[in-house]
């Protein structure tokens, strides 16, 4: 009779107690027995992922490792999350070039990156191969198309960039004190280490926003006057970035209610696409305004030739407003984001890595002229594709970050209909396919058991050249029909950087800061990358030696004839002995230099060395962190 007495309420109450309990003892079972893919009743392997979040690009390594490297991943039931991860070459070459044309974007790529309008990063069929002829157009407009490209990030290194590091050396060396926060002492001598910088932020204030915006547009922001900074407009676009990366992670119906209640991250994104919106459209106006100013004038300038700009030629149909800014948005994402995450990620295993450093300055001193190396340690010739492709060790450095860090970790695809990959897993219609670049670069059927190791050499051959890989087994830059369009130009920038910034000065990572990849849709790094200026590389170029790696063989110099290089005069000095650690106040005179002191001695760069007195850092903006 007790049992007539018990409601549908209780009967929903109990079976509610009664999966609780049994997801709780399979959460310890799945505990214990550290079983990752775990599928769970109705919710699928979504308490795996989320409790891997915080190492997600680790943790897809480890289950495509374990699935012999690909995954059918299960989500929630109702919640649309079903999907196929992958890093098996014979997979890739399948999805990227065999049966290219059953995996486009996909509506639903569409939907979740809308932000990206009708640009090259969203669209396929003939929008997309109206934008990939427009972008080899542009190029072969340029006489000299990579010494255009160097040119143009150069430009911008010395004008904000290099200014910066240089203000941060002179700060460092005008309050320098002898005391255990800069004063280091080492296997390799002793130095004076400088104020923290996040370098990562450094590159994307100062060198690849501005330069994109050069490439696209043609025109300086910095010239031209915006209804909010530039920093906004940054922010802006880093907060479309960080809300795009979660519509991957909660379920569709999640996302686009926060969507239409304009709340959450989706409100955040509402807010910063109007803003990053109205920045995109003042460049087209300043642009167009430009071309009718230049076309009455009968000029053109190659330096001002920006990307979009073939687009603005056309009068016969010309594009609508909205169509240049989603061409401009997506290419502006591409140069921007691509290049600031390649560049931390490279001169940070640069700087862990002593040798590889070493190597890189030897190839440029033996393979590049002298006079394009001859301005205060500064590159100051005019760099082509033939100076550049002899520098092969540094091409192999490059490929090997891209290798262990790829800047776009993953790869999304949509199958237009069903199908079998050469792995023998059945594809549905409609069924997300995730390409992960960073576990590709990470098998040791593919690199062998060193993998995990920044090893350059991998890439050079037996008689010095380098080793092309296929791009199945190397997908960083796509491949097949769709193989990324910059790839050539982002060598370029990336070599242009290293070079000036290897010979110019000496980067040490701050001792203990957390190195991990961000959850964002490019591959940053999560906390920035902490370093300071060994002052030691000033004293170098102040004293014109520029061969470093010879240097650093030479016998390390003692604390006073350190002070004595960098002219430096002590008031008050209190030896303890032993090694001369005491502090002391100091005030720094410069030694004489036999540097020209006229910018014209510098044609290409239009900029006197730092060490000029005609040439001055512009004031401290608080662009890096210092301490």
């Amino acid at each position: 009779m007790a049992l007539e007495n018990i409601g549908y309420v209780e009967i929903l109450a109990g079976a509610i107690v009664i999966y609780f309990l049994i997801v709780v003892h399979q959460w310890h079972h799945w505990r214990v027995r550290k079983a990752i893919t775990r599928t769970w009743p109705v919710i699928g392997m979504l308490p795996g992922l989320f409790h891997n979040i915080s190492r997600l690009h680790d943790f897809a390594t480890e289950i495509l490792k374990k699935s012999r490297g690909t995954l059918e991943f299960k989500g929630p039931w109702f919640a649309d999350l079903d999907f196929i991860i992958t890093c098996d070459p014979s997979n890739i070459q399948h999805i990227l070039n065999t049966n290219f044309a059953n995996y486009p974007k996909g509506e639903e790529f569409r939907e979740v990156f809308d932000v990206l309008g009708d640009g090259i990063l969203n669209v396929d069929s003939d929008l997309w191969r109206l934008q990939r002829k427009m972008f080899q157009l542009w190029s072969r407009r340029h006489k000299n198309y990579v010494s255009f490209i160097a040119r143009t990030i150069q430009r911008k290194m010395m004008d904000e960039l290099i200014p910066f590091l240089d203000r941060v050396s002179e700060t460092g060396l005008d309050q320098v004190n002898l005391n255990r926060d800069y004063y280091v002492a080492s296997n390799d001598g002793v130095v004076l280490l400088t104020q923290q910088v996040d370098l990562q932020e450094a590159f994307q204030r100062m060198i690849t926003f501005d330069n994109a915006i050069l490439l696209i547009f043609g025109i300086n922001p910095a010239s031209h006057s915006f209804k909010l900074s530039k920093v906004e407009y940054q922010k802006a676009f880093e907060d479309i970035q960080q809300a795009v990366f979660l519509r991957h992670v909660l379920p569709q119906s999640c996302w686009k209610l926060q969507r239409w209640l304009q709340i959450g991250g989706e409100g955040k994104l509402m807010k910063a696409r109007k803003i990053f919106d109205e920045f995109m459209f003042r460049c087209i106006s300043i642009k167009q305004e430009e071309l009718s100013r230049n076309k009455s004038e009968n000029e053109e300038d190659q330096d001002s030739f920006g990307m979009l700009t073939i687009y603005m030629e056309e009068k016969e149909n010309p594009y609508a407003i909205k169509f240049l800014k989603d061409v401009a948005l997506n290419f502006v994402g591409a140069a921007r984001d691509t290049l600031t995450a390649s560049l931390t990620w490279f001169f940070w295993l640069v700087a862990t890595h002593p040798n590889v450093e070493t190597k890189i300055l030897e190839e440029i001193k033996e393979r590049l002229p002298a006079n394009m190396l001859d301005h205060g340690g500064y590159c100051g010739g005019s760099f082509g594709a033939e100076e550049l492709n002899k520098l092969i060790y540094l091409q192999a450095a490059l490929h090997e970050t891209f290798r262990l860090y790829p800047p776009i970790p993953f790869n999304h695809r949509t199958a237009d209909k069903v199908d079998t990959l050469p792995s023998g897993h059945h594809v549905k219609e409609k069924t997300r396919v995730l390409l992960s670049l960073y576990s590709t670069g990470r098998m040791e059927e593919i690199w062998g058991g060193d993998c995990y190791e920044f090893k350059p050499e991998r890439w050079i051959s037996e008689q010095g050249g380098f080793v092309y890989v296929p791009f199945h087994k190397y997908p960083m830059f796509n491949g097949g029909p769709r193989t990324c369009l910059g790839k050539d130009m982002t060598l370029v920038q990336m070599k242009i950087v290293a070079i000036t910034l290897l010979r110019s000065y000496c980067f040490q990572v701050v001792e203990g800061h957390p190195i991990s990849p961000d959850l964002t849709v490019t591959l940053y790094m999560k906390h920035g990358l902490k370093i300071q200026l060994r002052l030691e590389i000033i004293t170098r170029r102040w004293t014109s030696i520029s061969d470093r790696s010879a240097s650093r063989r030479a016998t390390p110099p003692a604390p006073s004839q350190l002070r004595a290089w960098l002219g430096i005069v002590a008031r008050e000095e209190q030896p303890r002995g032993g090694l001369d650690t005491s502090p002391f106040s100091a005030k720094l005179t410069r030694p004489p230099v036999d540097f020209p002191t006229t910018t014209s001695a510098y044609p290409s760069l239009g900029r006197a060395p730092p060490s000029c007195s005609c040439r001055k850092a512009p004031p401290f903006t608080g662009v890096g962190e210092f301490l």
